[in-house]
């Protein structure tokens, strides 16, 4: 072997075995931070948590084919004591559950006596619920996710909302008389 290549070959086994050759510089680090934190949000209704949504009173007449709706009623879903927007959680978002049996259609809630007087409910209609402004999207009462989300505020003393509209709507051509009550859970996820 000649001198030329011992020359290059050694050289590179002193890089590569950590000779005086190599050295190791100390350029930055790099700080990690964030914070896990505990859910803090909670609805403010117009009774604790609950809040009651009066859709109010329709002749069965009106009901006149599957699919007639009532007048849209506006109600809003309020947040209190959120934490505040970050990179790592920016929204929360609402999730809906509710009976809908009857109705046979997860976006239809079943209706009931509830807290009407009576003794049968009324047949044929459910309450449907959408976002404002979006009153052909139905909010699914399964409990699915990716239907609501709302941006977290970033004040701690501010409240943050989501605006919807109910109504009942007919599931069946023939719609019956009696109280008309559902009820919807609304929960909050964090992600």
């Amino acid at each position: 072997m000649n001198f030329k290549k011992k020359v290059v070959v050694g050289a590179f086994v002193a890089l590569v075995s950590g000779s005086p050759f190599a050295a190791e510089m100390n350029a930055g680090t790099i700080h990690f931070t964030g914070e896990i934190i505990e859910p803090s949000c909670t609805i403010q209704g117009d009774n604790g948590s609950d809040s009651t949504v009066p859709l109010g009173t329709y002749p069965a007449s009106l009901f006149t084919d599957v699919g007639t709706e009532s007048t849209l009623m506006p109600f809003s879903i309020t947040l209190t004591g959120c934490p505040l927007k970050s990179d790592g959680l920016p929204s929360v978002q609402l999730t809906f559950n509710g009976t809908t049996t009857l109705t046979a259609s997860k976006t239809l809630l079943d209706v009931s006596t509830i807290t009407t007087a009576g003794d049968t409910a009324a047949t044929g209609v459910g309450i449907a619920v959408t976002p404002d402004t979006k009153d052909t999207q139905y909010i699914s009462m399964d409990g699915s996710e990716g239907q609501i989300a709302i941006e977290l505020p970033t004040k701690k003393e501010d409240l943050i909302r989501a605006d919807f509209n109910a109504r009942y709507k007919s599931f069946s051509k023939t719609v019956t008389a009696g109280p008309a009550d559902a009820d919807m859970t609304v929960n909050i996820i964090y992600r």
